[in-house]
C-alpha cells in the first residue's frame, strides 16, 4: 500500500493493486444477472467505492462516495451479516426501506469483508433495478468466497507494507550503527591523543617542579609559572573528559528523553540568559521570527542544547569588523518545519561545510572550544529523524537549517 493522507484513499489504492478484482466483479454480474457490482470501503461516516463494474449506468465510479446513512452497507457494518434481497417489492422488511427508494433498487446482495484481525473493511455488493434470484447458496457462497479472497489480499498487502517499513527501519539502524562504529573509532583515537598529551605535560611539569622545589633558594616566579602550566594542562584534561562523556551520553539521553510541546521564544530567551556574558561582551543582537512559535519532535533538554550550541557558535565565530547579528527563524515549508539560525560572522571556507559536523573538528583555532558542539547538534537532529543543512559564505556569515 502507498502512503496517502486520506486513509480511505489508501484503502482504495490497496484494492486497485489486487489484479483479480475486475474479473471478480465481472463474474458476480454474470452469476447474478445484476448490472452493478462494487467493492466498498465502509466506515462510520463514509462509503467509498474502491472498484466498480457498472453495466447499467448507475453513475458511480471508483473513488466515488455515497452518504453512508443512505446505504444498507452501513447496517451491515453494524451487525456484520449479509443482506440478500431477490425482490424489494415482495420483501416484507425492505419494501419500505429508505435505501431501495433512494436508489431505485429491486434486487440487492451485500457481504461483509472482515479482515483477519477482526476489523470491518467494507462490503462486496451488487444491485439492480430489476428483481434477481440471488438468495440461494450458489450466489451467497460465491460472494463469501470472493469476500474472503479480498480480505486475504488486503492482509497480504498490509504485511508487505509493514515488511517494507521494517526493512527501511533496519536500513536506518544499520546506517546509524555504521556511523556509531565510525564515531567510536574517532572517539578512541581522540581519547588516546587528547588524554595522553595533558597527562604527559603534567608528568613533565611535576618533574620540573620537583627540581625547582629541591633547590636551596626557591624561585617563586618559576614555581608560579610551573603551577600555572599544570593548571592549564589539568583544565585541558578535564575539558577532554567532559567532552568525551558528553559524546557517550548522546544516545543514552536521546533514548530516555521524550518529545514535548516547546515554545521557540521561551527556549531562545532561556539560552539568552545562559549566554548573557558572551552576548554583552560581543554586543550581539538575537532576533526571533516564527509563523507558529510552538513545535514538537524534540525533548526540551535536547532542543535547548541545539539552540544554545548554534547561537553560541554564531557569536563566538563573529567577524572582527562588525557586531554579531543572529536571526532565529521558524516556518512551515512543504509540510515540514524549517528552523534556521543565521549569522553575519566569519563564515566557513568553501568545500568544508560538512566537515564542521565531524567529531573534534575545528576550522578556527583562535576560538576556545573542543569541536564537539556541532557534532552533538547533528547527532540530536539525526536521533529526531530530522535533517540539518549548512549554507555559508566566507567573510559574510553562515546559516544552519534544521528540517523536521
Amino acid at each position: 500500500m502507498i502512503e496517502i493522507q486520506d486513509n480511505l484513499l489508501k484503502d482504495l489504492e490497496a484494492v486497485r493493486q489486487i489484479p483479480i478484482v475486475p474479473t471478480m466483479l465481472e463474474t458476480i454480474c454474470q452469476v447474478t444477472g445484476m448490472g452493478f457490482a462494487a467493492v466498498a470501503r465502509v466506515t462510520e461516516d463514509r462509503w467509498l467505492a474502491c472498484s466498480v463494474r457498472d453495466e447499467v449506468e448507475f453513475g458511480l465510479e471508483a473513488g466515488g462516495e455515497l452518504e453512508v446513512e443512505t446505504t444498507l452497507c452501513n447496517e451491515i457494518r453494524a451487525h456484520r451479516q449479509p443482506i440478500v434481497i431477490d425482490n424489494v417489492s415482495e420483501d416484507q422488511h425492505y419494501k419500505a426501506h429508505h435505501t431501495p427508494k433512494i436508489y431505485g433498487l429491486q434486487s440487492y446482495i451485500s457481504i461483509p469483508i472482515i479482515l483477519k484481525d477482526g476489523s470491518f473493511f467494507g462490503t462486496l455488493c451488487a444491485i439492480d433495478s430489476k428483481p434477481a434470484r440471488v438468495n440461494n447458496p450458489k450466489v451467497i457462497n460465491t460472494f463469501k468466497m470472493f469476500a474472503e479472497l479480498l480480505a486475504f489480499h488486503l492482509q497480504s498487502l498490509d504485511l508487505l507494507e509493514r515488511s517494507h517499513k521494517a526493512n527501511l527501519e533496519l536500513q536506518y539502524k544499520n546506517r546509524d550503527l555504521a556511523n556509531t562504529n565510525f564515531d567510536l573509532d574517532s572517539f578512541v583515537v581522540t581519547a588516546s591523543h587528547d588524554l595522553k598529551s595533558p597527562i604527559a605535560n603534567i608528568e613533565g611539569l611535576i618533574s620540573i617542579l620537583s627540581d625547582a622545589v629541591s633547590k636551596e633558594e626557591l624561585d617563586r616566579e618559576e614555581i608560579e609559572q610551573i603551577t600555572a602550566m599544570m593548571k592549564s594542562s589539568l583544565n585541558r584534561f578535564s575539558t577532554t573528559i567532559r567532552d568525551l562523556t558528553a559524546i557517550v551520553e548522546i544516545d543514552k539521553t536521546s533514548a530516555d528523553e521524550t518529545s514535548e510541546a516547546l515554545d521557540l521564544y521561551e527556549i531562545v530567551d532561556s539560552v539568552r540568559q545562559d549566554l548573557q556574558s558572551l552576548i554583552v561582551k560581543s554586543n550581539a543582537q538575537i532576533e526571533v521570527s516564527a509563523e507558529e512559535r510552538h513545535l514538537a519532535g524534540f525533548s526540551r533538554k535536547n532542543f535547548k542544547s541545539i539552540i544554545s550550541n548554534l547561537i553560541s557558535n554564531a557569536i563566538k565565530y563573529r567577524s572582527p569588523d562588525r557586531s554579531p547579528q543572529v536571526i532565529v527563524k521558524m516556518e512551515e515549508l512543504g509540510g515540514k518545519t524549517h528552523l534556521s539560525i543565521q549569522d553575519n560572522g566569519l563564515g566557513i571556507p568553501a568545500g568544508k561545510e560538512e566537515k564542521i559536523f565531524t567529531m573534534f573538528k575545528r576550522l578556527h583555532d583562535h576560538v576556545e572550544g573542543s569541536g564537539i558542539g556541532l557534532y552533538i547538534v547533528k547527532r540530536m537532529v539525526d536521533k529526531a529523524k530530522g535533517k540539518i543543512l549548512v549554507e555559508s559564505t566566507q567573510g559574510e556569515g553562515t546559516k544552519f537549517t534544521i528540517i523536521f
